[in-house]
C-alpha cells in the first residue's frame, strides 16, 4: 500500500484530493497518511473555484495527520509520494526536499522561478531515482490533445497562425498577497500565460525569436502581449489579470489551418471549415483528474506518462524567462 502526503492545502489542492478520494476507491493500493499547511482550521473548509467546488465535509479525515512543518511530516511519515501545491516559490525547495527524503513528487505549475531552479529539480529526481511530475493541467485536456493531434497529423493541413488569450480578476485572495510579489510567483506572466505558453512549447516547441511588452498599471507584471515567430508559423498570446472584481475568468485559444480554424473557448472545441462547423468527439474525463490518474499510473504502475517531460516543462519555463526578458530590454529575443 502506498502512502502520500499532500504539501499546501488551499484550493486546487483540494480539488486534487477530492480526485485521489475517488481515485483511491477505484485502485485501492494508496493512501493519504498527512497534510501540510499553515493553517489546520482551514483543512475542512469547502473551495469554490473557477476550476470547480469542492465539499469538505464529506471527507474523514481520522486516519491523517496533520503538520505546519514539511520537513517534519517528511521526517515522521516518510510517504512514498508527495503532492506539492505550494506557492511558486517553494516549488523549487520543497520538491529537491521530498525527493532527496525518498519521495515521488508532484509539483504544481510553473515548475520554479528560474532555469537552475528546475536544474536542481530534475537532478534530484536523477539522483535519487525518483518520479517528478509538474502539473501543466492542460496537456491532459481532452480538447488540447486533440488539438495536438489535428496539428501533428495535418487533418486540416498546416497551422499558420495562432493566438491565444487569457484573463481574470485581480487574485487578491493568496496567502499573504504572494500572488501579486513577482519575485514571489512571477506575476500573471508565470502564474496564469504559464498555461497558454505551455501549450504553445507543447504544440509548436520552441520559436526562433519572440518579442514581449508588460503592464503595470495595477501591479507589477499584471498583463503580457507576445508575438511568437517560426519559420512559417506566427503566434499572439496575451494575458491579463488586472480586471474588475466583476470579471469572469476567460480564455480562448484559435488556430488557422489551411483547410479549417479550430477554437477553444468556454471548454468547447469548435472546428469551422467552409462548409460546415463541428465540435468532435473527445476521449478523456475531467483533465485534473486525469493528470492526477497519469501520475499514479507512473508512480505506482511504472508507466511513463508520453504527454509530459521535464525537460519539455522546464523549456516552458525558459521559453517564460525569455519573454520577461524581452519585456524588460524593450527588444526581440531570439534563441
Amino acid at each position: 500500500m502506498y502512502r502520500y502526503a499532500i504539501i499546501g492545502f488551499g484550493g486546487l489542492a483540494k480539488i486534487h484530493f477530492s480526485n485521489l478520494m475517488k481515485l483511491e476507491k477505484e485502485r485501492g493500493d494508496f493512501i493519504l497518511c498527512a497534510i501540510c499547511g499553515t493553517d489546520p482550521e482551514s483543512f475542512q473548509k469547502n473551495v469554490s473555484l473557477n476550476l470547480g467546488d469542492v465539499d469538505m465535509s464529506s471527507f474523514d479525515f481520522s486516519g491523517c495527520n496533520f503538520y505546519t512543518d514539511y520537513k517534519e511530516l517528511m521526517e515522521k511519515e516518510k510517504p512514498d509520494f508527495v503532492l506539492s501545491t505550494l506557492p511558486t516559490f517553494l516549488h523549487e525547495e520543497v520538491a529537491v526536499y521530498c525527493l532527496n527524503h525518498g519521495a515521488h513528487v508532484f509539483s504544481e505549475k510553473p515548475m520554479a522561478r528560474t532555469q537552475e531552479q528546475c536544474k536542481n529539480m530534475a537532478k534530484a529526481a536523477e539522483v535519487n531515482g525518483k518520479k517528478l511530475m509538474i502539473g501543466q493541467c492542460l496537456r491532459f485536456d481532452p480538447a488540447c490533445a486533440k488539438v495536438k493531434e489535428y496539428i501533428e497529423k495535418q487533418t486540416f493541413g498546416k497551422a499558420y497562425r495562432a493566438e491565444f488569450s487569457r484573463y481574470s480578476q485581480l487574485p487578491i485572495w493568496s496567502w499573504n498577497n504572494w500572488l501579486l510579489k513577482p519575485d514571489m510567483g512571477g506575476g500573471c506572466v508565470m502564474d496564469m500565460h504559464v498555461h497558454d505558453v505551455d501549450l504553445i512549447n507543447w504544440f509548436f516547441g520552441k520559436p526562433s525569436s519572440l518579442r514581449s511588452v508588460v503592464t503595470r498599471q495595477k501591479e507589477d507584471l499584471e498583463s503580457i502581449f507576445t508575438q511568437y515567430f517560426y519559420d512559417d508559423l506566427l503566434i499572439i498570446a496575451n494575458a491579463d489579470w488586472s480586471m474588475p472584481q466583476t470579471f469572469p475568468f476567460e480564455s480562448r485559444f484559435l488556430i488557422n489551418f489551411a483547410e479549417a480554424t479550430v477554437v477553444l473557448q468556454g471548454g468547447t472545441l469548435t472546428v469551422y471549415q467552409d462548409d460546415r462547423s463541428f465540435s468532435p468527439k473527445l476521449s478523456g474525463t475531467d483533465y485534473f483528474m486525469d493528470e492526477m490518474r497519469a501520475f499514479l499510473h507512473w508512480v505506482i504502475d511504472d508507466v511513463p506518462c508520453e504527454c509530459i517531460t521535464i525537460e519539455s516543462v522546464a523549456q516552458t519555463i525558459d521559453l517564460v524567462l525569455k519573454e520577461l526578458e524581452s519585456a524588460k530590454t524593450g527588444e526581440r529575443v531570439h534563441f
